[in-house]
């Protein structure tokens, strides 16, 4: 259930992420500014856009800065059906077995060699659309820095001579921001992209969240300070959710008395949940956002998602992607509880 656009650049394992105070936003704002007006015209535009888009609800002086005008708005580049191709219908169909394979070990060897017959291919918009489809794939589950490394560094391969959009490139950054790797070019897009995730790291910290659980009771993040927060973003269609609600579960009875909250955010009507938990026994809170103001805040556009807060309302891990057991604790570790 992720968006296009940001399909595996914010859908990552856990990571820690600088903590930043209210005031961190407007020099992160400066400083991806600066960094865009380095990057060709029409995707610098496209960066920009996506900035503006992020502050407008918080710093609408700082949005208006980053916009471009309507008439010089550039969209993003059509993606190109990976399929279209001989080559690539194989490469799609063999990534399509992925999720089938019994072992992330399994998963990983399959990423490793699917990379390689990628970057075989001729330069151009097939191979890119490949690469990013690669990208969003081998992060789901622990399949290792071995492959995370072969995706990336696919997808920088792919994009000389193919005019990739900004999502390209946000698709590298956060392989390379959130999953500690390497970058594996040097680009002034990517030093942007990186920027802008940086960006929405600061709003995020700044936004914070306050809503309801299906109980009445409210939840905010100011009155949890002293506690470790774990929010996690998801829903009852999606499946990757589904599959680690019960991960959650365990890590909340584990470290709920050294001071654990765990938060799961739903977007739909509070019937579909309550009829969902009626056959399940998860005891951490299940809050209601059915005007996604929440999930707007945290530019939540792909699910499941999580953020974890520090004992001082500091934000130090995320995560958009499906986590197992040992991923999470990997962010609640970040947070001082392991």
């Amino acid at each position: 259930m992720r968006s296009p656009v940001l399909k595996a650049s914010l859908w990552l394992a856990a990571s820690l992420c600088a903590a930043a105070a209210v005031g961190d936003v407007e020099p992160a704002a400066a400083r991806f500014d600066r960094l865009s007006a380095r990057v060709p015209a029409p995707l610098g535009r496209q960066f920009r856009a996506l900035a503006a888009k992020a502050l407008q609800t918080r710093h609408p002086e700082l949005a208006k800065k980053l916009a471009e005008p309507a008439a010089n708005a550039v969209p993003a580049e059509p993606r190109v059906d990976p399929a279209s191709s001989e080559a690539g219908l194989a490469i799609v169909l063999r990534l399509s077995q992925l999720s089938r394979l019994p072992t992330d070990r399994d998963r990983a060897r399959l990423v490793i060699e699917v990379a390689s017959e990628i970057r075989a291919l001729p330069a151009g918009p097939g191979k890119l659309a490949l690469a990013r489809d690669l990208c969003a794939v081998a992060n789901e589950g622990e399949l290792g820095q071995q492959a995370l490394t072969a995706a990336a560094d696919t997808l920088a391969d792919a994009i000389p001579g193919a005019s990739p959009d900004a999502g390209t490139y946000l698709e590298l950054a956060g392989l390379i921001r959130y999953e500690h790797l390497r970058a594996p070019m040097a680009d002034s897009a990517l030093d942007t992209a990186l920027a802008l995730l940086e960006l929405r790291e600061r709003l995020h910290q700044e936004a914070g969240f306050s809503l309801t659980a299906l109980d009445g009771r409210e939840y905010s993040l100011p009155a949890l300070r002293s506690q470790v927060v774990l929010l996690n973003f998801w829903a009852t269609s999606c499946f990757s959710c589904r599959k680690e609600m019960p991960d959650l579960e365990k890590l909340y009875r584990e470290f709920r008395g050294k001071g654990l909250v765990v938060l799961a955010v739903s977007d739909e009507a509070r019937e579909t949940v309550q009829k969902f938990l009626a056959k399940r026994n998860y005891t951490f809170p299940i809050l209601l956002d059915c005007d996604r103001k929440v999930n707007t805040d945290f530019d939540i556009e792909g699910i499941p998602a999580t953020f974890v807060f520090d004992r001082e309302g500091n934000l130090v891990a995320q995560a958009i992607d499906m986590r197992t057991e040992s991923q999470f604790r990997a962010m609640l570790k970040a947070a001082g509880l392991e």
